[in-house]
C-alpha cells in the first residue's frame, strides 16, 4: 500500500504541481508588470522614459518583440512610445481598419493572427500575432497599446489580457491627465491676450495645428480673407514675428486645448 509520500510522487500529482507552479509564476509576473508600471508613472508621469519602460514590460509579458503606444488627439492617433519596426514617437496615424474598430467605446481587446499589420513599417507587413489593447477610461477608448510578433506565437492567456486591460486604463489615466497641460501665463502675457477679440482668440487657438487660412475659415464659418486679417492683427497685438512664432506662443499658453 502506498504511503502519502509515495502518492505525491505519482505522475498525476507531479503534473498538478507543475501546473500550480506555472500559475503562481504567471500571477507573479502579471502583478510585477502592474507594479512596475505604477512605479514608472508615479515617478515620471507620461514622460517618454516611463512610457518606453511600460511598453517594454508589456512586451515581455507576452514574449513578443514589437509594440507601439498610441493616444487619440483631434487629428488622429499619435505615437507616444514604440519598439521595433513601428512608426516613430511623434508620428501621426490615421484611424482606420482594426484601430477604428478598437477605438469604439467599450470595445474589448483584439487578438489577430497571421494578418497584415498597418503598424509595421517596411516591406514586410505580415505578422504572426497582433494584440490591440484599448486605453479605456470612463467608458471611452482613448488610445491603443499594440503588441506585435512577426513570429508565430500562441494567443495570450485570458489572465494576461485582463492584466493588459488594467494596464491600458492606467495608461489612459496618465495620458489624459497630462495631455492638456495647464497654461502658465504671466501677468503681462495674460494682459496681452485680453487685447484680442473673441474671434481673434479662436483663430489664435487654431494656429498650433498648422492649418491654412482656408481650413481655419471653414472650421469657424467665416471668410478666408477675414481669417487673414485676424492673423495679421494677432501678430501685431502680441508683437510676434510670424505665424510659426504665433503657433508656438499659442501652444505655450495652452490655447490648443
Amino acid at each position: 500500500m502506498k504511503t502519502p509520500a509515495d502518492q505525491s510522487d505519482t505522475p498525476l500529482n507531479a503534473r498538478a504541481a507543475r501546473v500550480r507552479y506555472r500559475h503562481a509564476e504567471g500571477s507573479a509576473t502579471r502583478l510585477r508588470l502592474l507594479a512596475d508600471a505604477g512605479g514608472a508613472l508615479a515617478v515620471d508621469g507620461n514622460q517618454a522614459t516611463a512610457l518606453a519602460i511600460i511598453l517594454g514590460k508589456a512586451l515581455e509579458l507576452l514574449s513578443v518583440e514589437d509594440g507601439v503606444l498610441l493616444f487619440v488627439k483631434d487629428d488622429g492617433l499619435h505615437v507616444y512610445a514604440g519598439q521595433g519596426p513601428v512608426p516613430p514617437v511623434g508620428a501621426r496615424l490615421a484611424v482606420n481598419g482594426a484601430l477604428r474598430t478598437l477605438l469604439q467605446d467599450r470595445q474589448l481587446p483584439l487578438v489577430r493572427q497571421d494578418v497584415q499589420s498597418s503598424l509595421r513599417i517596411g516591406r514586410e507587413k505580415t505578422v504572426g500575432l497582433e494584440v490591440l489593447i484599448p486605453l479605456c477610461f470612463g467608458g471611452k477608448n482613448v488610445g491603443a497599446l499594440a503588441l506585435i510578433s512577426a513570429r508565430q506565437v500562441p494567443s495570450p492567456h485570458a489572465d494576461d489580457l485582463a492584466t493588459l486591460q488594467i494596464l491600458g486604463t492606467m495608461l489612459a489615466m496618465a495620458l489624459l491627465v497630462t495631455s492638456k497641460p495647464a497654461a502658465r501665463i504671466s501677468g503681462n502675457k495674460a494682459a496681452e491676450l485680453k487685447t484680442l477679440t473673441a474671434r481673434e482668440l479662436q483663430v489664435f487657438s487654431l494656429m498650433p495645428r498648422g492649418l491654412t487660412n482656408a481650413a481655419m475659415a471653414e472650421q469657424l464659418g467665416i471668410a478666408t480673407g477675414t481669417v487673414k486679417i485676424h492673423v495679421e492683427r494677432i501678430l501685431h497685438k502680441l508683437d510676434l514675428r510670424d505665424r510659426t512664432q504665433a503657433a508656438v506662443c499659442a501652444a505655450d499658453y495652452g490655447l490648443d486645448a
